[in-house]
């Protein structure tokens, strides 16, 4: 087992541990925050006929003659498929969508036009191929329209719907169990006991992952047994993808989980990373299942969660998009705490400008994450930072 290891060798050892989770066929209408598994190249042109962008009339411009009274021949509407020929004295009225007839090549908009029963004359218009959606323009047969890898958004679905295209192929979604241990923690729809907490970590976790699209499949409080957590983690194991826990990573006489992931029949990876708070996370394999075992202090669980879980999430799910980006800008106050390791705080970020909250910056308090999106990174061996250093931030 590798100990007090640096963040981006844990993100290393995620990337190498984590096993294939398979690939389904489902319906686009299920797809929301699915990851696509193939490439999807457009079956058709779109659109896929030259039509009308604007209500208007249409012929030929070469038949074009300003202040003179054209015969309406017919008027085509959207999912009319015209097929009648004009005179050079005749014209088309059309609508907004409608495919263009044989050999019309401009669509003069209404308001140019002065309607006078079955006859029209125009007093304005421009040049050939105006007001015209053409074929294609949009994207063409054969081109490439989302890559394997691709997050399925809004627009994606949209745009496998416009193709007609209503299955595809995507990575299963990962169950995940979130299993919060602790004698100390009550359950929050309990009556409090002397001597208790109300739980928030499971709440933090389970929204928060549900926030960035995902649901814990098995959420389960656990008393501090190590043969019971043992059990439970051996058998969680065989039906997820992850387990992630809190609480019962450090050294204390009741941080069970050293032995427990040995009783489990699990190999320990790493223990202790180089970053403040959550020092002591835990990540193990357990039938080939990862365990990421986070501290039972509420902010130290959130920034490692953020840090650490949602990279090895990403890998898992092959979701590029789940891990936190960093960035950098302007600390607008000092900030006196530093240590030998980094140390990541709450801190709010708009405009390049960073500002680190007042409040308590605890690994316990919750309080002043209020209205945060940014974790503030405070460089290892450094005695903190002063107003209007530049430094690196992860965002939320």
């Amino acid at each position: 087992m590798k100990k007090n290891i640096e963040i981006e060798e844990a993100f290393k050892i995620f990337e190498s541990s984590v096993k294939d989770i398979g690939i389904e066929k489902i319906s686009i209408s299920k797809g929301l925050g699915y990851i696509l598994a193939e490439d999807i190249f457009s079956p058709i042109n779109q659109p896929p006929f030259s039509k009308s962008a604007m209500d208007g009339v249409t012929l030929n411009s070469k038949n074009l003659k300003e202040n003179f009274k054209f015969t309406i021949k017919s008027t085509v509407y959207a999912g009319d498929n015209c097929s009648i020929s004009l005179g050079s004295n005749e014209i088309h009225r059309i609508m907004t969508g409608a495919k263009l007839p044989p050999d019309c090549d401009i669509v003069i908009p209404q308001e140019y036009c002065s309607f006078q029963g079955r006859e029209v004359v125009i007093q304005k218009y421009e040049k050939k191929g105006d007001n015209i959606c053409f074929l294609g323009e949009d994207f063409q047969r054969g081109e490439l329209l989302l890559k394997k890898g691709e997050k399925l958004d809004y627009i994606s679905l949209a745009l496998l719907s416009s193709i007609g295209v209503t299955e595809i192929q995507v990575y299963k979604k990962i169950k995940i169990a979130l299993i919060i241990t602790g004698d100390e923690i009550s359950n929050p729809w309990e009556s409090l006991k002397e001597g208790k907490i109300f739980d928030s970590n499971g709440m933090l976790l389970t929204q928060r992952l549900k926030e960035l699209g995902y649901e814990v499949d098995i959420f389960e409080y656990l008393e501090d047994s190590t043969l019971k957590l043992a059990q439970r983690l051996k058998e969680l194991a065989s039906k997820v993808d992850v387990i992630i826990t809190t609480g019962g990573v450090s050294v204390g006489e009741k941080d069970i989980f050293h032995e427990a992931i040995d009783l489990a029949g699990g190999e320990k990876i790493f223990w202790r990373v180089n970053l403040k708070p959550g020092t002591p996370a835990l990540f193990s394999l357990i039938d080939s299942c990862p365990v990421l075992s986070l501290s039972g202090n509420p902010f130290a669980a959130c920034v490692t969660f953020e840090i650490l879980g949602r990279t090895l999430l990403g890998f898992l799910q092959k979701d590029s998009l789940l891990p936190l980006k960093r960035n950098s800008g302007v600390l607008l106050s000092d900030f006196s705490k530093g240590g030998d390791k980094r140390r990541f705080v709450r801190g709010k970020f708009y405009n390049g400008k960073i500002e680190i909250p007042d409040g308590l910056h605890s690994s316990y308090a919750l309080g002043s994450m209020r209205g945060c999106n940014v974790l503030v990174e405070i460089p290892s061996g450094s005695n903190g930072v002063k107003s209007g250093d530049e430094i690196v931030i992860w965002e939320l």
